[in-house]
């Protein structure tokens, strides 16, 4: 039987997916049509594996997330069963992958835009390589409405503007409390020397 190993290399990251031709589907000797196995390694991470399910929903988040990035829309994506999510953080991106194992922790990566766009981009090329003829059960790309695009960026500015908000408002209450108050005045009443002087 035939083993076919292809590897789709973008900087800081590598994808590489083995498998075999499909006979029954007249898959040529050259074509993956069975998924054996994948491999995922990005730079300063540890290495990912798993099966063609795990694959998918890496694929169908990354490729949701970079599409409304780009669209000035940032958001948290989460695949079926919660296996891997994406979120924004800070001016990163931070992805989180469950493990369907029992008694394994999740796996937390840290990306910056360059990494992610490496990621991305070893996903697009797996997606449309004709050496690869298998059925990802992934939601195809729409086009987002600009009516979409306006309201996504509106709400995002309102939660930051919401959070520098509160920011402001505890940094102040903090500094208010550090101003030192005199609350020992004098109030009694002046003495009949004090008044002599005065006239």
């Amino acid at each position: 039987m035939i083993n076919l190993s292809y590897r789709f290399v973008q900087n800081s990251s590598s994808l590489e997916l083995e498998g075999m031709p499909d006979v029954s589907n007249g898959d040529s000797e050259n074509i993956i049509g069975i998924l054996s196995s994948w491999t995922l390694k990005i730079i300063g991470s540890p290495t990912l594996e798993g099966e063609k399910e795990h694959l998918e929903n890496l694929m169908q988040v990354i490729l949701q997330y970079s599409r409304s990035y780009i669209s000035g829309i940032r958001k948290t994506f989460i695949s079926k069963k919660s296996i891997v999510t994406i979120s924004p953080f800070g001016s990163s991106h931070k992805l989180l992958l469950n493990s369907t194992k029992k008694d394994v922790k999740p796996l937390e990566i840290i990306l910056d835009d360059s990494e992610l766009s490496d990621l991305t981009q070893c996903l697009d090329l797996l997606r449309f390589d004709p050496r690869i003829n298998l059925c990802w059960d992934i939601t195809l790309d729409i086009p987002f409405s600009k009516s979409y695009i306006q309201s996504s960026i509106n709400k995002s500015k309102k939660r930051i503007n919401l959070f520098y908000a509160i920011i402001l408002f505890l940094s102040t209450s903090s500094l208010m409390l550090l101003i030192p108050t005199n609350d020992k005045f004098d109030q009694r009443e002046p003495t009949k020397s004090s008044q002599a002087i005065n006239e």
